[in-house]
């Protein structure tokens, strides 16, 4: 039901229409034209009923709508004799009946407002009549064989081609007024359809149905298509006249703007036609355009119309509103006089209880202030507290280091006596322990201070918790406790954290094993809440000592200590309840003294309530724990292979070759550990040290080394903008580097990747694992050095090589890559930058390269043509690009060096592409 500027306000009149089908465009512009006329009448109510072009559920509506008993009923018929009883019953009943577009039967209707059917078939006939040169054969797509516009039109048709005896009628086709149903008869009979010069089809959605049918069957096909409605706009029958699709179009009004004003007239009682015959005309190329202005200026002047309305309902709306506020501004102001002489007389007494008042919330508001303060204070001390204990666990991780890697080596000594070697165990072991709740500390800095945002990946939680708890077995088996694993959960399939939620399980499993006696049980479960469908519960129950209740609300707090568990550090439960809520899901514990304790874990199944952000998205590739790597894959090797035999291994059998002819630079600003780096190395490599990133830096273009070891945290300059420096320098950018740090967030690594070293290294470290990580980026370093250099000349042996000379083709690369697309680079050129003789330069490169000065510039040419004739560069471009003086030379040179032309280089590119 639709009501049409109604309001609060009850109608005037309720106008119901029932309409046969409403998808279609001709009746759909009836429709607008009937609700822009009733815009014109605000205090009319229009009820719309659409019987899906079935005829049973239209006479079912119409009963409807009688029931309703509306002021008047339209009613636009879906086939002439069904709808005549109901239609005849609604006028015996005394309710005005305006049918429209198809007539009933009996014709006991008030008034009927439509083109006249017949008038329009006789129209086309005359039209294709005279089109045909008055011979030829025509065929029909038809409507609804029922229909009072079918039988019209058809009549029309047949009676004005009896005057054409040269005329012929070929087929009839029942097109049902859809264009879909007339779509498919069609082209079931193009065959019989193809010996026809005309079609007429009744409407001109069946037109255009008929147009393509044909063209499917017939392309090129000369029939001529006739249609009914001249629609204005996209698809409809102005449209298929003008772009050819149809030849012509019979206009058909739709009557919706008469349909009411004849409504309107008898609901007044005023004058009105019984029968009101809309006016048509034939629609084709002669007058199709001057039909598509005037319609368009129609349709803009009823947009302007309806705009001008639309504004008028707002500003008749701001008028209502106002003169409602003024209404209430005049009452509300009698209100407030006569409320102002009772507010006088009380006045005084609130005057005195107002001042109390006032004192009391100045008292009120320094109170607030001073505990604004204090809780503010509270917060500073907490915030101090945890930077305290960040920074300090960042401290400890060098001296770790220097702890960790020295007892290593001793515990590898097989001729230690027993004792020694169990005291060393036990330095060891609380060692890890304390490097344990270094990390602690950072991860609950991270999570509480910092915003730390979980990297969740859908996973499976069992096979994750069995993982786990096969890392606690040893520990089981030595402590006599009966460790298992359970699952009562239907779906374990999970989106979560991995290292969050087995830092998560590892306190837990970790507190249970501290506090359960040997002969006790531990399980680790995963279950269904009842409480809460599709979410997963995971339980850590043990059966140790439990407890005390007074302990039991604060457990979670950071740095609590309980009565009976002063040996924890008071951080892991509330680690574990942050990274809970990281997760979404909760946390809770539940304890009795003697009978053990459960924690459980809750997480929310599937992903909705995971941002994007809260996704993990591979950005690198696959990390150990404490070493990252990027750029040059690396093995991941045993540390306990002897890194001797390794090196030998990566760098290949060279006659000569000393383990000391590689050198390392180590940049550190710890002097022990700066110190305990260079013995180490020292032992197989040339060991250069500086205390920070400038002197680095300075050693770095001096020195130029095999490899370069950095620390992060250095004054005056960060490890990683001496990376970036590095990598910028073409004298050092080809040197790996290694970054060796206490800094591990992801986050942190992040950065240090980002900035191009070539491995990242985490506090403590494994001292033959960083051995091994050296040789191997140095050895790659060297394959391709001569991988590269092979385009060129093969350079000697590095073994060979003096520091000087190093750094003399470090130079001589650099200045030619600078100037590799000037064309006067030459020998002389090279000897003012490079500050030697002609002599001395020719005769260091035929000793270090074994080759010309000339043969080593157009080498280094040719190979950067190369790359850029892979990245699809033009030849002319590429040419001069490298220094070439003239394609044609490049062409040439190219040639004589990789075999093929250029041309014939890109067009191989692309057929293996």
């Amino acid at each position: 039901m639709q009501a049409c500027g109604l309001g609060d306000h009850k109608p005037a009149y309720r106008i119901a229409f029932s309409q046969c089908v409403g998808s279609d465009a001709w009746r759909q512009t009836m429709l607008e034209e009937m609700k822009r006329e009733l815009s014109f009448y605000p205090d009319v109510e229009f009820i719309y009923r659409d019987a899906d072009n079935s005829s049973e559920l239209q006479i079912r509506q119409l009963h409807e709508l009688q029931r309703m008993r509306p002021d008047l009923i339209i009613v636009s018929p879906n086939e002439a004799e069904p709808l005549t009883p109901v239609v005849d019953d609604i006028f015996r009943s005394g309710t005005p009946v305006i049918v429209t577009d198809r007539k009933t039967a009996s014709g006991q209707y008030h008034a009927y407002v439509g083109a006249d059917n017949y008038k329009i078939g006789y129209m086309a006939g005359q039209y294709l009549a005279e089109q045909l040169g008055r011979r030829g054969t025509i065929s029909e797509v038809t409507g609804l064989p029922g229909s009072s516009a079918t039988i019209e039109r058809q009549r029309g048709l047949h009676d004005a081609l009896n005057a054409y005896p040269g005329i012929r009628l070929l087929l009839q086709v029942n097109g049902q007024w859809l264009i879909d149903v007339a779509r498919s008869q069609v082209a079931r009979q193009a065959a019989q359809l193809s010996t026809a010069d005309a079609i007429f089809a009744y409407n001109d959605q069946m037109a255009l149905g008929t147009y393509q049918a044909l063209q499917e069957a017939l392309p090129g096909n000369r029939i001529k298509i006739v249609g009914v409605d001249a629609l204005p706009g996209e698809n409809n029958g102005l449209h298929f006249v003008a772009e050819n699709v149809l030849d012509a179009s019979m206009l058909y009004p739709t009557g919706g703007k008469e349909c009411i004003q004849t409504a309107m007239a008898i609901l007044k009682d005023q004058p009105y036609q019984r029968e009101n015959i809309l006016g048509t005309l034939v629609v084709d190329s002669t007058n199709v355009q001057l039909m598509r202005l005037q319609t368009d200026k129609i349709i803009s002047q009823q947009r302007d119309i309806d705009k001008q309305q639309q504004l008028f309902a707002e500003q008749q709306k701001i008028f209502s509103n106002q003169r409602r506020v003024l209404n209430i501004l005049v009452v509300s102001l009698v209100l407030v006089v006569v409320f102002a002489g009772i507010s006088f007389y009380s006045l005084k007494a609130n005057w005195d209880k107002n001042k109390q008042l006032e004192h009391q919330n100045h008292e009120i508001l320094e109170q607030q202030q001073r505990i604004l303060e204090m809780t503010k204070e509270v917060e500073q001390a907490a915030e101090a507290k945890i930077n305290f204990f960040t920074n300090i666990s960042h401290e400890f991780k060098t001296p770790l280091s220097l702890i960790l890697v020295p007892l290593e080596e001793l515990l590898k000594n097989g001729k230690l006596p027993e004792g020694t070697h169990r005291s060393l165990a036990l330095i060891k072991r609380n060692a890890l322990i304390l490097q344990h709740l270094v990390s602690q500390l950072i991860d609950l800095r991270r999570v509480g201070y910092e915003g730390l945002h979980i990297k969740a990946k859908r996973q499976s939680l069992l096979l994750f918790c069995s993982s786990v708890v096969q890392c606690f077995r040893p520990l089981a088996q030595q402590r006599a406790v009966n460790l298992r694993l359970e699952n009562e959960a239907s779906e374990t399939t999970l989106w979560f954290d991995q290292d969050l939620m087995e830092k998560l399980l590892y306190n837990l499993l970790s507190n249970a094993f501290k506090f359960t006696p040997e002969g006790g049980d531990i399980v680790l479960r995963l279950t269904e809440p009842s409480s809460d469908r599709g979410w997963v519960e995971i339980q850590v129950v043990d059966t140790g000592v439990g407890i005390a209740e007074a302990d039991l609300p604060h457990l979670f707090e950071p740095f609590y200590q309980g009565e009976n568990h002063a040996q924890g550090s008071g951080i892991g439960l509330a680690l574990c309840k942050e990274i809970a809520s990281l997760h979404h899901g909760r946390i809770a514990l539940y304890s009795e003294r003697g009978c053990g304790t459960t924690v459980s874990i809750c997480l929310p199944g599937g992903s909705d309530h995971l941002s994007e952000e809260e996704k993990f998205v591979p950005a690198f590739p696959e990390t150990e724990r404490d070493f990252h790597r990027v750029g040059t894959e690396l093995p991941m090797l045993d540390p306990k292979v002897d890194a001797r035999a390794m090196e030998q291994e990566q760098v290949g059998e060279v006659e000569g070759y000393a383990m000391n002819t590689h050198s390392v630079l180590i940049v550190e600003d710890h002097a022990e550990m700066r110190q305990f780096l260079a013995d180490k190395f020292a032992e197989r490599f040339t060991v250069f040290t500086a205390p920070d990133a400038k002197e680095g830096f300075r050693e770095a273009v001096e020195q130029l080394p095999d490899l370069i070891l950095s620390d992060v945290l250095m004054p005056k300059e960060l490890g990683t903008e001496l990376v970036r420096k590095l990598k910028a320098d073409v004298r050092t950018a080809t040197i790996p580097v290694v970054l060796l740090t206490a800094r591990g967030t992801d986050e942190q690594i992040r950065t240090g990747l980002e900035s191009m070293a070539d491995a990242y290294l985490t506090k403590p470290f494994n001292m033959d694992y960083l051995l091994v990580v050296a040789q191997n980026l140095i050895a790659n370093r060297k394959i391709l050095q001569r991988h590269f250099s092979s385009e060129v000349a093969e350079l000697r042996p590095p073994g060979y090589i003096a520091a000087a000379d190093k750094r003399f083709l470090s130079e001589l690369a650099w200045v030619v890559e600078e100037n590799i697309a000037n064309s006067e680079l030459n020998v002389d050129y090279l000897c003012e930058r490079l500050a030697v003789s002609r002599i001395q330069l020719y005769r260091k490169v035929k000793s270090l390269l074994d080759c010309s000065i000339n043969d080593y510039i157009s080498g280094h040419r040719l190979k950067r043509a190369k790359l850029l004739l892979q990245q699809d560069v033009p030849i002319n471009s590429v040419a001069y690009q490298t220094g070439f003086s003239s394609p044609a030379y490049f062409s040439t040179a190219f040639k004589n060096k990789y075999g093929v032309s250029p041309s014939a280089f890109k067009k191989n590119l692309a057929d293996v592409v």
